[in-house]
Formats: structure tokens, sequence, C-alpha cells
């Protein structure tokens, strides 16, 4: 196994939203645990309201951590401030789901993807700044004469590579890629997550790649997170979540994958109810009350997340070794 390059310990993240004195916590994040290796894709995905996002602003240090620890190249970096925090925020950088919202509208792009360069003083000379612009719109498969250009002037795609442009500008070590390609148009969506691939062996990249579908995070990642209510119900190498799959969830998900070809029809699992209250989640499993195969355990005792088989992490009472055993009764 390769070396750790950032160690997640127990986050969790309340949001208050109590008033007149009244305590009201938004349960965003809840004692997620995990570790990133150095040059693999870790895929996060969930559906919306399943903390996705925000664990990886509390990775990123933009938003205040409730509790627990992050360790980047064996360091901790929860809260870190000053010189060194810009060291980290160097080393990891974010790819943001909208290309356009992330880019000024009055500025040209090479002007934008030059900024992070000049502030943190990489390169001080004018002339050297542009060419580096002009080599990573090139390294992102964009044309340098396009530096002089203003955003609106770029299809949604090209905005995209212009906002990965910039997060290479700095020479990071770890891309968070927040919904990367959900705005996007399925052709171009796998243009993007080629350049991804692409650009993974070439600058030796680690990615934290969040999305909603499953099929898109399979392309990309070696091992995949599967969140629900702020919680991990199941974390494995992706050719075991698709092969062993434990968890219920990770089961409702897999089977909303669209199919061309199949030898019959596809059984599609239908999850009833809405995801409860992040204010107050159940007491006992969180995906209880739209679980198929829920019991009465289920309702009343909070599972724990077993290492079923080497590396297969599953947060359900009934999951056991050798196999989705449980899932097909």
């Amino acid at each position: 196994m390769s070396e750790i390059i950032l160690d997640i310990q127990n986050l969790t993240k309340y949001f208050d939203i109590g008033s007149f004195g009244t305590k009201k916590y938004v349960h965003a994040v809840e004692d997620v645990s995990f570790e990133l290796h150095k040059s693999e894709t870790l895929g996060i995905v969930g559906e919306s309201g399943s903390g996705k996002s925000t664990l990886a602003r509390l990775i990123l240090g933009l938003i205040p951590v409730t509790s627990g620890k992050v360790y980047y190249e064996g360091d901790e970096i929860t809260g870190v401030k000053g010189k060194y925090a810009s060291k980290v925020r160097s080393d990891i950088q974010m790819v943001f789901q909208d290309p356009y919202a992330s880019l000024n509208p009055r500025i040209k792009i090479g002007e934008s993807i030059a900024e992070p360069i000049i502030v943190n003083k990489l390169i001080k000379n004018k002339k050297d700044v542009r060419l580096r612009v002009e080599e990573l719109l090139n390294l992102v498969g964009l044309q340098p004469e396009m530096y002089d250009r203003y955003p609106h002037e770029f299809s949604g795609g090209q905005r995209q590579r212009i906002g990965i442009a910039r997060a290479l500008s700095l020479n990071p070590k770890v891309l968070i890629c927040d919904e990367a390609v959900s705005a996007l148009d399925v052709s171009v969506q796998a243009q993007v997550l080629n350049l991804f691939n692409r650009l993974k062996d070439e600058l030796n990249l680690t990615y934290i790649f969040i999305g909603h579908d499953l099929s898109v995070v399979k392309y990309v990642s070696n091992r995949i997170l599967v969140m629900y209510l702020g919680e991990i119900m199941e974390i494995a190498n992706t050719e075991d979540i698709f092969i062993n799959t434990q968890h219920p969830y990770t089961k409702a998900l897999i089977s909303a994958i669209p199919e061309v070809k199949s030898k019959g029809i596809k059984e599609r699992i239908i999850l009833k109810g809405d995801i409860p209250s992040p204010v107050n989640p159940p007491e006992g499993c969180r995906f209880y009350s739209r679980c198929f195969k829920a019991q009465d355990k289920c309702g009343k005792t909070h599972p724990e997340l077993r290492e079923i088989d080497t590396d297969h992490f599953v947060r359900c009472h009934f999951s056991e070794k050798g196999g989705n055993k449980w899932l097909d009764i």
C-alpha cells in the first residue's frame, strides 16, 4: 500500500441553527474517518444532503470543524494558520462544480489563472508568468492564445478546463473535485473525466472525486466511499463495491445506473420516503426509514462501521464476510 497523504480522523461538523437561546444543530458530517493514499483516486458518492461537499470544505479548512482531526503528510492541519496554512492550501486545491461561477467574468482567463502564481510569488517575472499560464492552458487542452479572452466566450466544458488549469497553477499534490462534471453535458463529461485521468498520470496527482452519479465516480476511482446523512455507509475498492455490495443503500445506488446492454430487465430499487432531517437524525441506523431490508434492531441500535473483509468497511448490522447474502434474502 502506498504512503498516506491525507488522514481524516473522526471528522464531525454541526451547524448551529438555534435562535433565542435554543440549541439546534444540523448534523452535516458525523464521525467520518478514512485514509487517502498517494496517487489514488477516492470517490465519494451519495445523494444531495449527504455531507459530501461539507466534508471537502472541512478538509480544506474553509469551514471550522466541530471535532475531529485532519492530517496531511503526517502533520495535523486542522485549523492551521500562518505560513504553513498557505503551503497546505497550495498543496491541496479544489475544482468546483460550477465552472462559470468560479471565474470572475470581468477578468481575462489568463489573468485569472496567473493570479495564484503572482500572489504566492511562485514566479516574479511577468513574461515567465504568462509562459507558465500558456503552458497550463495547453496542458488542459486549450490553446495558449486564449489567454486574453473572457469567461463568457467559452463553453461549459472549456470553462471547467480553465478552472482545472487554475487549480494546477500552484503545483498541488491533491485535487478535491466537488461535482466537477455534474453541470456538463454527458459527452463533455467524458472528455473532462479523461482529462482528469491523464493529468493524474502525468503529474502524479491524488484525487478526492465527489459526485452523486455512481457510474461517473466509478470511472475515475480506485476506491469508493458511500455517504448518507453525514455518515459513511460503505467504503471499499471500486471492484468490491460493485461485486461484493454489502450495504442496502449502496445496492440502491448501483441499481440506478442505466445500462445500454443487459441480458434481462435490470432490477431497479426505488427508495421510498424522504431523507430524515439532519437536525434530528434517527436514533438507530440513519437509513432505517428507507431501507428495504430493515428490521426492528435497525431502528433502535446505531450500527458501527465494521471491517467485514480486507479494506471493506460497512455500517450495517447484517453485513457479513463472503458476499452480499444479506442483500439477496
